[in-house]
């Protein structure tokens, strides 16, 4: 059967999602400034009018499209906090398996959101959007820093720090990987794991 054919026949909401995941992939491999909304009408095999349907311009599209990946991030989290009951790191164990899990998405979201702070020109809601996935994540690793100090489960440390150094060495390690070409992104979230828990000074019978 003709994909094209079946695509067109998505519902609504489907549609939608393959017109943000195929935007995804292309502003994630190639910059957004050269893909056009014709490529990724082309992409999903749909009329470039169709997606004038869901989306204003190729600016809201881009904020739907970072948003998208965000919430992805966002929602693999929420379904994995809280089950890591054996997991000394709790929630931040949560976060970093997201992290390798879904690790495609978000490479191509660090990449997008590092060709837009390369643009001259500013969007407020995609700022804002930036500022507030960086927020939450920060928010989760202070707390939970805060939780296991509190409990005895973790040498006192200065919790907004070790947030940013955390947050700081995820964001490297997804920008080293497409620089330097190669496949060490769950080796190396593995290995930042160690790391935490080594500076924590969690002990190795609770690791």
């Amino acid at each position: 059967m003709n994909v094209k054919a079946v695509r067109q026949r998505l519902d609504p909401a489907k549609r939608s999602e393959l017109i943000l995941d195929e935007a995804l992939n292309l502003f994630g491999t190639s910059h957004y400034s050269i893909v056009t909304v014709r490529d990724i009408a082309l992409a999903c095999g749909i009329n470039v009018g169709l997606i004038y349907h869901y989306f204003e311009n190729k600016d809201h599209l881009f904020r739907s499209v970072l948003a998208h990946a965000l919430n992805q991030i966002m929602a693999g989290y929420e379904a994995r906090r809280g089950a890591r009951d054996n997991d000394p790191l709790s929630d931040i164990g949560a976060w970093l398996d997201v992290q390798i899990e879904i690790a495609p998405t978000v490479t191509r979201m660090v990449k997008i959101m590092a060709d837009y702070a390369a643009l001259n020109a500013r969007d407020a809601q995609v700022d804002q959007l930036i500022a507030d996935f960086y927020r939450d994540e920060r928010t989760l690793v202070e707390e939970t820093l805060a939780r296991g100090i509190a409990a005895g489960l973790y040498r006192p440390v200065d919790t907004a720090k070790m947030a940013r150094l955390i947050g700081l060495h995820l964001d490297g390690i997804f920008h080293a990987s497409a620089s330097r070409g190669d496949d060490r992104i769950a080796a190396d979230i593995e290995e930042l794991r160690e790391f935490i828990l080594h500076f924590l000074g969690v002990r190795p019978d609770r690791a």
